[in-house]
Parts: structure tokens; sequence; C-alpha cells
């Protein structure tokens, strides 16, 4: 008996913005980038937005853009809240926000 999941499309991101190929950026590159997509999110009229930000595994030191991600996001006007993607959706490499 096959039943949809209604709760499917709550999880789902509306709009998505890859960091990977992208080369190295600078913090205020990724700053830049992540703003002009919540602005470009809004202009759509977009609530769930989710950036792929990777785990850092081609870093030498670590995740960069990440924990720059959590912290600027956590005080950003524009956002109502930010979680780990869910595991079908990357997981731990994606941030899932919601907007205001």
């Amino acid at each position: 008996n096959f039943m949809p999941n209604k709760y499917a499309q709550l999880n789902k991101s509306e709009a998505e913005f890859d960091f990977h190929n992208l080369g190295i950026l600078t913090g205020d590159e990724i700053i830049k980038l992540t703003d002009d997509f919540i602005n470009n999110a809004q202009e759509n009229n977009y609530k769930k937005i989710s950036f792929v930000v990777g785990q850092g595994k081609h870093s030498k030191n670590g995740a960069v853009i990440k924990p720059l991600l959590q912290e600027y996001l956590s005080s950003h006007s524009q956002v109502k809240k930010i979680q780990p993607g869910k595991f079908a959706a990357g997981g731990e490499g994606v941030l899932m926000v919601d907007l205001v």
C-alpha cells in the first residue's frame, strides 16, 4: 500500500546555492555570494533555501565556508532558522535556511 510522503516538501529547499567548484573564496566573497542569493530568493518569495557548503574535505585546515556561514546567517536579519540538511539532502555538507 503506497502512500506519498505528505511531509516530503517540508524539507525541500526552493532554491539551492552550491559553493563547490567556485575555487578558493575570501570571506568577503562568501558573504557577498550569500547575500546576493538571499536577496534573489526573497525576490522570488522563497522561504526555504539551502547552501551546499561541503564538509571541508578539500581544505588544508578543515571546513571554512560552513562555520563562516553559520556565524553570519545566525545574526542575519532575513534568516529565521538554520539547520543541517537531512542525510538524503547532503547532511552535514548542507545548510538549510528558513527565511523571514
